[in-house]
Formats: C-alpha cells, structure tokens, sequence
C-alpha cells in the first residue's frame, strides 16, 4: 500500500480519545442521510474488486442490496468518488484508551503490553456537505468529514486489532481476521440493513432484542452456534490459541444446538431454503455481543450487549434459554 493512500485510510479510520455510542451489533443514526442514499449510488470499497475472492461478496450484494444504486471501487480509489450525492460502504474503526497492562506472576512483575480499545466495523456513511464548501481550506479528508448513518459491529482476531492494516491488505473474505464474516453471514446483514434503512429510524440496541414469537420456535428447533464461540481471549497478553470447554459452556443450555463450523454455516445460510436460527457472538474489543439470527430474513431476533467482557460465558448461554422458555 502506497504512503498516500495508507495515509489517507488512516485518516478516516482512526479518531483517538474519542467518544462513540457502541450500543449494538448494528446501528442506525443521522436518517435524515437516507433519502439522500436512495438517491444516489453507493460505493463499495474493498482491496480489490477484481479478485476472484471478492466475486462472491459482489453476487451477495448485487442480489440483497436494494436501498440503492450500488458500485464497487478499490480503497485507493474513494478520494475519486467523494460528493454530495454518494454514499460509501468501508471497514471504519475508532481507537480509545490506551494503556499498558501489567503481568505478575509469584507477586513479581512479569512483563506486560500495550492495549488499547480497538473497535472495528463495517460502516455505512456519506460526506458532510461543509468538506466540499471548503475543500479549498482542507489537505486531507478526515474522519471528521463523515456522516455515519449505519455501523455492523465486526469480531477481529487480536492480531487485526493491533495492525488494523491487515484489512485493507486482505481481500473482501478478510483472510480469516473476522470472525462473523462470510457471504452468508454478509447476506443476513444486508437484509438487516436494507430493513432499519428502510424504516427510517434510529437504531440503538444497548438493550436487549427479544422477539417473544420467533424465539419460542428454539424450544423445538436446532440453534445453529459457529464453533469461533469457543474462542478463548486472555485479555492480558491478547493470546486466542486456547478453546472454552464445550460441555462447560452449554452446561445450562439444555435445548437443542449444534457446532458447526463458520464456513459451514456461511454455506447453509446461502443453500438452506428452509428457516433455521443461529448464534452469533462479538467481541467488540472490551465489549460483548450475544444475538441470534432468522437466516432466511436476517432479523435479529434476540441480542444482548455486556460491556467489559471479552468471552462467551455459560451464563451467556442459561439467559438465553430463559427467554426461550
């Protein structure tokens, strides 16, 4: 990646030491953009659309993306497209609080690392009118220029998090640093998009989602979980190489379930015709995400949100089902 456009995606990525509202897997805000959306085209980046990875990304957003006239460019190519009228799709990201974490052992410092909140996100947003009133008066197009009107909160593996330019160096499948990505899990998103869009209303999830109805259907029916659930986070030294025990994390989940594994599901998701639901869980930096999706309409039929947490416990898993039963 070229000085000018590493700086240039820096410049819109990062904002430190500031303040976001992180309430939910998705959210909505600054609708009176929407229409605006519509209206316009919306420009897509990723490495390279060209690249026989992306091909099937691009199918899933041709076939699902309807808020919109949609295009597909290269990050290098987003400064080109930049006007009042378009809309953008980009990895956006915010980094807070960093600090060194210390490690004893015996009573005896250790060791430590530097740790910072990272939080990274697919991210729906236009450009603020006042950036092309005075361009002239500007260098560089900042994070400050964006009007984010819809955010997809994404669980990167902690090496992403600390090199956060291992994005926009991989191709559109994100070369395994997301955890829920894929074409399948990307088509769910989308609709969900398509749908808050569409409403035409703020979306703040810091509560919870339950959908009474929809969730009584797992009282019968397999909950899908992708086996990255299993993932195990030492939030001192970042190290994600060891795995929860299974049977103690579903201990309190007596209903039926199944692992499977993300490719696996992404699969099902784009093949199975039939209703089924699955677990999704994100670790959003220090926050935690726990939600289950109808992969036939994308809805989003239950979520709750912990900040301060990093695993999926088995507690986690005894709430949800109490709301299914």
């Amino acid at each position: 990646m070229n000085t000018k456009i590493k700086f240039f995606l820096a410049a819109f990525l990062f904002s430190l030491a500031v303040t976001f509202n992180a309430n939910s897997q998705i959210a909505i805000s600054n609708i009176s953009e929407i229409t605006k959306i519509k209206n316009g085209t919306t420009y897509i980046a990723m490495k390279d659309p060209d690249s026989e990875k992306a091909k099937e990304y691009i199918n899933v957003f041709k076939n699902n993306w309807t808020i919109s006239k949609i295009e597909f460019i290269k990050y290098s190519e987003i400064e080109k497209y930049l006007s009042p009228e378009n809309s953008f799709l980009t990895i956006g990201g915010y980094e807070t609080n960093t600090q060194f974490i210390k490690l004893y052992e015996n009573g005896r410092r250790k060791n430590g690392i530097n740790y910072s909140n990272t939080h990274l996100y697919l991210e729906l947003w236009t450009c603020d009118t006042d950036y092309f009133q005075n361009k002239k008066k500007k260098k560089e197009f900042g994070n400050s220029d964006k009007i984010q009107v819809a955010r997809i909160e994404l669980y990167t593996d902690f090496e992403t998090l600390s090199d956060p330019d291992k994005i926009f160096q991989s191709d559109y499948d994100m070369n395994g640093h997301v955890r829920n990505w894929g074409p399948g899990i990307l088509k769910n998103y989308i609709q969900a998009l398509m749908s808050y869009l569409n409403k035409n209303e703020d979306h703040k999830l810091f509560s919870e989602i339950f959908n009474e109805q929809e969730m009584n259907n797992l009282n019968n029916e397999i909950l899908y979980v992708p086996d990255f659930v299993l993932t195990k986070f030492n939030k001192f030294t970042g190290d994600e190489t060891k795995k929860h025990d299974e049977e103690k994390i579903f201990k309190d989940y007596e209903l039926k379930y199944e692992l499977i594994t993300i490719d696996e599901l992404n699969e099902k998701i784009l093949t199975d015709t039939s209703r089924f639901y699955y677990l999704i869980y994100i670790k959003s930096s220090t926050d935690k995400y726990v939600s289950v999706i109808n992969s036939q309409t994308g809805d989003i039929i239950y979520s709750t949100y912990s900040p301060g947490s990093y695993n999926l416990k088995s507690k986690d898993l005894k709430n949800l089902q109490k709301k299914i039963q």
